[in-house]
């Protein structure tokens, strides 16, 4: 058995991003989780919605991320080739811990999800780690290390083991390029033109949020998975958003002013996020009509809130 120990517990519960920042932080870097969630983009992003909505809605893959901070990886892709390609995932993952650096592995202890994985256990055949609901904090978690495989078809990778810094992370560039996108994703129309068809559509943004508020404001409307998933992760992300400018806003002299109103609103739309908790997380009821009643009009100040923050936010590009 080898486990690194000193890795620390999650901050934001979120299915892509966190096990990288743990990790680096680990190696060294100083991230905080609002400047991290906010260059990576989730303090941002709402879509779906839908139990998917968190993890392909992203501004870019974990492998871009890696790069935009400076670190080199190996990826050990899934093939469909039996076992070999777990025996290389196990291999490169247990030689990375041998070595002292954690490593990044697909639904090692939460279903489709990034988690950290920190040792393991050659005998029990075990990985140990960290994963936004299972291990997160407290005690590592502890699953069988061919879990992977179960769903790696989603994303054809099982594993990426980090290979050290080879550059540095452009903080202007990468900044300005994250608010870029934050305005971009929440003014995105994609498919909002089939919004009267028959078949449920995926939404981006504002739209996904309006849809949301509107499902809601309907008293037969059932509490679903995707409810629930969203609720929790986006209540957790989307508190990064207002610490992320005001981390950056001094970087922004004639900018500043903007950046940090926007803030305060994007601040707003959090507290609308986290009294919706309790509403949609999934020990709540399916169908409840009062709960309903209660849940729309928060989701509708929500997604006023961030509206008028994105809003603000494109205002305050237009003079960097």
């Amino acid at each position: 058995m080898k486990i690194v120990n000193g890795v620390s517990e999650y901050e934001v519960f979120e299915a892509n991003f966190e096990s990288l920042r743990l990790a680096l932080n680990f190696l060294g870097e100083n991230y905080s989780p609002a400047y991290f969630h906010g260059i990576a983009g989730t303090a941002f992003r709402v879509g779906g919605i839908c139990p998917c909505a968190p993890t392909c809605t992203t501004a870019m893959s974990l492998q871009q991320l890696i790069k935009l901070l400076g670190y080199d990886y190996i990826e050990l892709p899934y093939v469909e080739s039996g076992d070999g390609d777990v025996a290389r995932m196990t291999d490169a993952v247990r030689a990375s811990i041998d070595d002292g650096v954690p490593a990044l592995v697909w639904n090692a202890f939460t279903p489709c999800e990034w988690n950290i994985v920190t040792g393991y256990d050659e005998n029990e055949k075990l990985f140990l780690g960290r994963g936004p609901w299972n291990g997160g904090q407290g005690e590592y978690a502890r699953n069988a290390w061919g879990k992977s495989k179960e769903e790696a078809g989603l994303v054809g990778v099982l594993a990426l083991v980090l290979k050290g810094k080879v550059g540095s992370l452009n903080r202007r560039e990468t900044e300005i390029a994250a608010l870029r996108e934050a305005v971009r994703h929440a003014n995105d129309r994609e498919n909002t033109d089939k919004l009267e068809s028959s078949e449920w559509v995926f939404l981006q943004g504002r739209a996904a949020l309006k849809r949301w508020a509107d499902d809601f404001a309907k008293p037969e409307r059932r509490r679903g998975v995707g409810d629930s998933y969203c609720i929790d992760i986006y209540s957790s992300c989307h508190a990064s958003a207002g610490e992320f400018l005001r981390e950056i806003a001094a970087n922004y002299p004639s900018a500043a002013d903007s950046l940090l109103n926007a803030a305060q609103i994007f601040d707003k739309e959090e507290e609308c996020l986290q009294k919706l908790v309790p509403l949609l997380t999934w020990s709540s009821l399916e169908a409840d009509a009062d709960r309903n009643a209660k849940a729309y009009p928060l989701l509708q100040e929500a997604l006023e809130n961030y509206s008028k923050a994105i809003d603000v936010l494109e205002s305050a590009l237009a003079i960097i």
